[in-house]
């Protein structure tokens, strides 16, 4: 089996992990078409989900800010079949990361709550803005966006170890 998902897990897979999977494929979008990061497939997930919800209003329309579209985007629970398949896991919080080793018999060798990764972070992870106001969702989004150079970065890495 292909192990090839990149997946951003948050609790309710409308918000967070959406916003983060979104902004990585924009950058992976970029990026020259020989590029090995285009060889994953980038998705999200929730720990506490019910398929096919949208995301949220807030997370969509701080998105569109910076040119992306989620409109379309429903979440989908963590599954046992996604963690086979997965390359890598950037968990939005280490309680997600947690409830995946007590959870699942799958846990991915390469899962990482995402603001481990940023060096001296104010956080030790991304805050959950679901029943906020705009601005704590643009806080998010930006503080999501600080972490994908890191993650390509972390990407890059993995991918030569491959």
């Amino acid at each position: 089996m292909k192990k090839n998902k990149v997946i951003f897990l948050c609790t309710g897979n409308i918000c967070r992990s959406p916003m983060g999977e979104a902004l990585l494929k924009h950058a992976i979008a970029a990026r020259p078409k020989d590029d090995k990061l285009h060889e994953l497939e980038v998705v999200s997930a929730g720990t506490a989900t019910v398929d096919g919800m949208p995301a949220s209003a807030n997370s969509v329309k701080v998105l569109e800010k910076v040119g992306i579209d989620i409109s379309k985007y429903r979440s989908n629970e963590l599954t046992e079949k996604m963690l086979e398949e997965c390359f890598a896991l950037f968990a939005m919080a280490h309680s997600h990361a947690d409830i995946v080793r007590n959870r699942y018999r799958n846990v991915p060798e390469r899962m990482v709550a995402v603001m481990d990764l940023v060096p001296n972070a104010e956080h030790a992870d991304v805050f959950d803005p679901y029943g906020c106001g705009i601005n704590e969702y643009f806080e998010v989004r930006d503080e999501i966006m600080g972490t994908i150079p890191y993650i390509v970065k972390y990407l890059e890495n993995e991918l030569k170890k491959a």
